[in-house]
């Protein structure tokens, strides 16, 4: 009798796995880092990356690379979400315990973070660098605000946790799927290291010198020189919602700033600005 036991993987599944690995590289190397190493360990149909890079300023991650869910078209809302399993399966049915498991084990590897990419067609979309010892309070702020979403009844007809994902720790990077819903990957984007290096700029900082001389006749032999060449800083925001920026808009018509309308005087212009600040929670 001809074996009919399906395969856990398809082809095409692992055909699409390879082809975002290989892009991770490049992709770093567009955004200004230098790549050092990418290691790939295979058992069976799993894989796992590991990869190495130095900043423009020098500093060496060693990150373990995970891949999210596939975006092929195979159904109309997959471009709502992004997620990426931590975690085939728990360890002794301990969620926590897992959790910590998958910390130390980078850990003794050397790992410094973890670099979630979501690719959709040529493009990599999100692509989260967040710090090792990070993950697992980040995975438990996500279970509590997911539940909190269910006790509420704002999460339509779901009824799982999308941090507890089956037995698969899992992390959200985006999840538009209802009103709310939004609140667990916010909480990623929002905590303190964590970074989207899609958002960062690209290689090519461009050349145009737009400086001018407001201290006319100063001898600046003495001095310092702004006149270095431009370098790319990897920082941390707070992500902005674009749905505020446009009720701002919508509401103000101008910026809001006392003082701002007095200096900028050409048309078409239009500032945005916190006027109690930005505060992290």
């Amino acid at each position: 009798m001809p074996n009919s036991k399906r395969a856990f993987r398809g082809s095409d599944s692992i055909t699409a796995e390879r082809l975002t690995r290989d892009s991770v590289a490049p992709f770093l190397v567009e955004r200004r880092f230098e790549a050092l190493d990418d290691t790939r360990e295979v058992t069976g149909t799993a894989t796992q990356q590991f990869v190495s890079a130095r900043s423009h300023e020098g500093q060496v991650l060693k990150m373990r690379i995970r891949i999210c869910w596939r975006r092929e078209g195979r159904n109309a809302n997959e471009r709502k979400y992004a997620a990426a399993q931590l975690r085939a399966r728990l360890r002794n049915d301990d969620w926590e315990g897992t959790l910590r498991f998958i910390v130390e084990r980078d850990r003794q590897r050397g790992n410094t973070h973890n670099l979630i990419i979501q690719r959709d067609g040529g493009t990599i979309v999100f692509a989260a660098l967040i710090p090792r010892d990070a993950l697992m309070d980040i995975w438990l702020r996500k279970r509590d605000i997911s539940n909190d979403l269910r006790r509420r009844g704002l999460m339509g007809r779901s009824t799982k946790n999308h941090a507890m994902n089956g037995t698969s720790p899992t992390i959200w990077l985006q999840d538009d799927r209802t009103p709310d819903a939004h609140e667990v990957s916010d909480a990623l984007w929002a905590w303190q290291g964590v970074l989207d290096l899609a958002k960062l700029a690209l290689a090519d900082l461009g050349t145009t010198d737009d400086t001018f001389d407001d201290c006319p006749g100063t001898d600046y032999s003495n001095l310092g020189s702004d006149g270095a060449p431009r370098r790319l800083a990897v920082r941390s925001q707070v992500k902005r919602d674009p749905r505020v920026r446009r009720a701002v808009i919508d509401r103000a018509k101008c910026c809001e700033r006392r003082g701002c309308g007095e200096r900028r005087d050409y048309s078409g212009f239009l500032d945005i600005h916190h006027i109690l600040g930005a505060q992290k929670k």
